[in-house]
């Protein structure tokens, strides 16, 4: 977490591997080592990996929410998003305080008030920073603008530019957008694909096409399937008849589907449905 969002230096993410592996050498059922593995994984384009590992986990350890909140993570990079939202409320059910990225799940599925009332049902709130890009997505930008003004940017310094680029984005200023990105110079959220492709998705919104086309096409080769995203959300429109948006939505279609058919072959129904 440290190399993704503090640290430049390179090769954090290998000596994190390293401890990954060696912390479920000394204990194979050491759930949270599970779920921060499977998050590494999704960063790296294995997202279907690490999804068929935890599902395997949780098929013999089906008891501990930790193994839930990392399929949360997994199956959305996978593109399958009701399977996430399903292992975020296990999770919950098993452990009502335990902290997933279930809203960000939710956000994918570009249904705002299913996002609001998530975050409700959350009792916290949610993560502030997604109900803001939720509203403004759903072109509720008057709303986006007052949840972003209470922001915090804390200690973390990539929240300090990521936050003056959403600012610019609900203004519609996407020459701002980018003006604001070498900030964050080579930390490696930057080279999240979640993170790439929900930038794409934000300049596509504030009109810049060209660019949003380019970041996602780099976002779906790094791993990030949520073909349904591209399919329903309407800040694609304007791509849609374009070959390399066809492109791009295949390639997402074949990701989900080839993840989707290891998540039945390894029991994702029985454990979490659809």
């Amino acid at each position: 977490m440290i190399g993704k969002y503090v640290d430049e230096t390179q090769g954090n993410e290998a000596l994190a591997e390293q401890a990954l592996r060696r912390a479920l050498e000394l204990s194979p059922r050491l759930a949270v080592a599970h779920k921060y593995y499977a998050m590494l994984e999704a960063d790296l384009g294995r997202a279907a990996t690490a999804m068929v590992r935890l599902l395997g986990e949780a098929d013999r350890h089906g008891n501990d929410p930790e193994l839930f909140a990392g399929l949360v993570h997994a199956c959305r990079y996978c593109g399958l998003l009701e399977p996430s939202i399903a292992a975020h409320h296990e999770a919950r059910r098993l452990d009502p305080n335990i902290a997933t990225s279930g809203q960000q799940s939710v956000l994918m599925t570009c249904d705002i008030e299913r996002l609001l009332a998530f975050d409700r049902a959350s009792g916290t709130g949610g993560d502030e920073i997604i109900r803001v890009v939720g509203l403004g997505l759903a072109g509720r930008r008057d709303e986006a603008r007052r949840e972003h003004a209470k922001l915090k940017t804390g200690l973390i310094p990539a929240f300090r530019p990521w936050n003056q680029s959403l600012l610019a984005w609900i203004d519609r200023q996407p020459a701002d957008m980018r003006a604001v990105r070498p900030e964050l110079g080579a930390l490696r959220i930057m080279e999240d694909p979640e993170a790439i492709f929900q930038e794409a998705w934000m300049l596509c919104d504030a009109g810049d096409q060209d660019q949003g086309l380019e970041l996602l096409e780099r976002a779906v080769s790094k791993g990030y399937f949520v073909a349904s995203t591209l399919e329903v959300g309407a800040q694609f429109d304007a791509l849609r008849d374009r070959p390399a948006f066809q492109r791009v939505l295949e390639a997402a279609r074949a990701g989900r589907d080839a993840a989707l058919a290891a998540f039945r072959e390894h029991g994702g129904e029985r454990i979490l449905g659809g």
